[in-house]
């Protein structure tokens, strides 16, 4: 008695081992251990309780009143389970048919193929609000994951998970972060597309890292000044390593060349000149395609790096902004609200105003020998460049005639194409790009966090950084396109799959039942 029991208790737990791994095979989309191990378990325990009741199970298989249900059973039980098979194989190896128009729903043949390559395991985390997520990007991940077994993404409510936001260094909502766990390193992705997920994949699968280096030795600040030193470049540092970059600092009067692992040199806030071999380092780097970014605040003179950016058509002018509509507002007059900006991907996703302290001004030539400059950033309306710089020093100014009248470039971008760069050496045959700020202040460790002046200088850094290794993917067209049925269609698509296909299977289970009946 006790002995069957056991033996009824071991057939219904091999069933439940047998559904359970069933179940969790669909849930998970894949067989694993643990699933394999429930199957060949429930497997076990059903042979068991089959090997100590043979007569029983033969008895049950033999006796013609229960042959008849048996055979129903076992029947059905085929039936469910080949569904249950079928069901687990599709999840497994789900197909997708994407029949909109514009293949809205499908990556693009350059992120298939990225996908393809990857060769270590990749997690996608974005950090979203509730209460604002952005929309489809879910849709997007999730069609990333199904293209490649080794890219996976988890959806991460910033304001209930804060470790999580905390650890890879995010402070704000819209942020997807690539981890690769083989290297633990992470690459930062702002542009919230497939474009821009598709390129910090190409960016953190390289085995090599982008370098930038900041150049030393003319009283530029401290890349390693603690944070709470006000004049320091560590916040700044800390960013750019959370982009996957590495950061280090060169004496180029030390050094006969620009690296050849340069990716952006950077000239932040020098006070004193850099040395004529300098500046021709900095031109040969730039003809061999090299990207370089400025940081050159007002009060000081610096002919030789000024001459510099004369000839990619940026004109250094020697004032400095005062605007009276942040005083107005309880500002500093001599930190300039800046709001109006060009039309570049550098800018584009800018979405509230700068704030740029201590900034000087540029005047642009837009087209030059072998390139072109345009603005990137402008003062507004109630500003102007004021060029007596010891009234500035004394703390009283005001607008004079010799003053330039706002709106005032502050920020700007220059392209050379160094196949016709009058300066450049013959066939060098490659694009180079440079962008300037006209304040050294706004990247430091005080000012880096006000509104969207972090945002605006990562965009340059990755722009330039990332020119030589990103690809183009066209926007889908996500145009809303209503399908218009006559009247007849609406009634047709109303009475086939809810009139017409019941009655057909009504009909065939009478016609079942009465020759039944007949026979």
């Amino acid at each position: 008695m006790k002995n069957n029991k056991l033996m009824n208790i071991l057939l219904i737990s091999g069933m439940a081992l047998l559904v359970l791994s069933a179940a969790s095979a669909m849930v998970m989309g894949r067989f694993n251990t643990a699933t394999i191990v429930m199957a060949v378990l429930g497997i076990c325990a059903a042979a068991a309780y089959a090997a100590n009741n043979r007569d029983t199970v033969k008895r049950v298989l033999t006796d013609r009143s229960t042959r008849y249900g048996a055979t129903a059973v076992v029947y059905s039980a085929i039936v469910i389970g080949i569904l249950i098979f079928l069901q687990v194989i599709l999840t497994i190896h789900s197909k997708q048919w994407d029949l909109t128009k514009t293949r809205r729903n499908t990556l693009s043949e350059q992120s298939v193929k990225v996908l393809k390559n990857l060769k270590a395991n990749i997690k996608a985390y974005y950090f979203y609000s509730a209460k604002a997520p952005v929309a489809g990007l879910e849709d997007t991940l999730g069609l990333y994951e199904k293209q490649a077994s080794k890219f996976k993404y988890e959806a991460v409510d910033t304001d209930r998970n804060p470790a999580v936001a905390s650890k890879f260094g995010v402070e704000r909502y819209g942020v997807v972060v690539l981890y690769r766990e083989d290297n633990k390193s992470q690459e930062k992705v702002d542009t919230l597309s497939e474009e821009g997920i598709t390129n910090g994949l190409i960016r953190i699968t390289r085995d090599s890292k982008r370098k930038i280096y900041f150049t030393r030795g003319h009283g530029e600040p401290s890349l390693d000044a603690p944070r709470n030193e006000k004049t320091g470049y560590s916040v700044l540092k800390e960013e750019l390593v959370s982009y996957n970059y590495e950061v280090a600092d060169i004496e180029l009067f030390s050094q006969p060349e620009v690296p050849k692992d340069c990716s952006v040199l950077v000239v932040a806030g020098p006070q004193a000149d850099l040395f004529e071999p300098e500046i021709k380092g900095i031109e040969a780097y730039t003809q061999r395609g090299g990207k370089v970014l400025v940081f050159e605040g007002p009060m000081v003179k610096l002919p030789k790096l000024d001459g510099f950016l004369r000839t990619r058509g940026i004109y250094p002018q020697n004032d400095i902004v005062i605007d009276k509509t942040g005083g107005m507002y309880g500002g500093d007059p001599l930190m300039p609200i800046i709001s109006v900006y060009g039309d570049h991907a550098i800018t584009e996703p800018l979405k509230t105003a700068s704030f740029m302290p201590d900034t000087r001004t540029f005047e642009i030539q837009q087209k030059f020998s072998g390139g072109a400059a345009r603005e990137l950033a402008k003062t507004g309306q109630g500003s102007w460049g004021e060029t007596d710089l010891n009234s500035v020093k004394q703390g009283s100014v005001t607008q004079g005639p010799g003053d330039l009248k706002g709106p005032l470039t502050v920020a700007a971008i220059s392209y050379t194409d160094n196949d016709t760069y009058a300066g450049a050496k013959p066939g060098s045959n490659v694009m180079s790009e440079l962008v300037v700020f006209g304040s050294s202040d706004f990247a430091n460790n005080t000012f880096i966090g006000t509104e969207a002046n972090k945002d605006f200088i990562l965009n340059a850094f990755n722009f330039l950084a990332g020119q030589g290794d990103t690809i183009s993917i066209s926007p889908k067209d996500t145009s809303f396109e209503p399908l218009f049925l006559s009247k007849l269609q609406g009634r047709m698509l109303l009475f086939i799959p809810v009139v017409f296909i019941p009655l057909i299977f009504a009909a065939l289970g009478v016609m079942i039942f009465l020759r039944r009946r007949k026979s």
